[in-house]
């Protein structure tokens, strides 16, 4: 009786640990909105975030944006739900969300920045080259490409990281529509 009960209590100890650990290792599965590929804690830099975003917040060591700074999506996937592969192309553009000032970056699964041998970890809205009508493309590739390129570096997994400054949409990041936020197409892989 004793060893049964010792049993059903350690198994649902390990699942319990195992189910939290999977809910704050994507980084707030239930307080975020999804634009196509891109994620959005709503309120992750708010006093609303609600426990699990927080906890992921506190496990990363991440400092979010706060609700009148910005906010910042996540990108593990190109627009067909694929996960992003360093053997591939990909194209980001053409537009962003309004912001005065935006950043896209290639991180690790932690946020970081992966090192690549160009050392570009990260392209600047206002460093651009951009089309007449302010259309934008930026290759991530892990070989070089002509135009605004940023390179994978390491093969292995990364997401893209899209910082949003001063943005009107902060305080509503629920309410972003799909079609503003970038595209992710892949190109082609090896």
């Amino acid at each position: 009786m004793f060893a049964r009960a010792f049993l059903t209590g350690a198994i649902g100890l390990a699942l319990g640990l195992w189910l939290s650990a999977l809910a704050l290792s994507n980084g707030g599965l239930f307080d975020s909105a999804d634009l196509g590929p891109w994620r959005v804690a709503v309120h992750a830099g708010s006093l609303d975030a609600d426990p699990y975003v927080r906890a992921s917040l506190e496990r990363s060591g991440a400092l979010p944006l706060a609700v009148g700074e910005g906010l910042e999506l996540v990108a593990r996937a190109d627009d067909d739900g694929r996960a992003l592969d360093p053997r591939c192309v990909y194209r980001v553009g053409p537009h962003a969300p309004a912001a005065r000032y935006w950043t896209l970056s290639l991180v690790d699964d932690d946020g970081l920045p992966i090192e690549n041998p160009a050392g570009r970890y990260g392209f600047r809205s206002s460093e651009l080259m951009r089309a007449e009508n302010g259309d934008f493309a930026i290759v991530v590739s892990a070989t070089a490409s002509p135009g605004d390129w940023l390179p994978i570096g390491a093969p292995r997994p990364f997401a893209l990281a899209l910082r949003l400054y001063d943005s009107p949409l902060a305080a509503t990041a629920g309410d972003i529509e799909k079609a503003a936020a970038p595209h992710i197409r892949r190109i082609a892989c090896s």
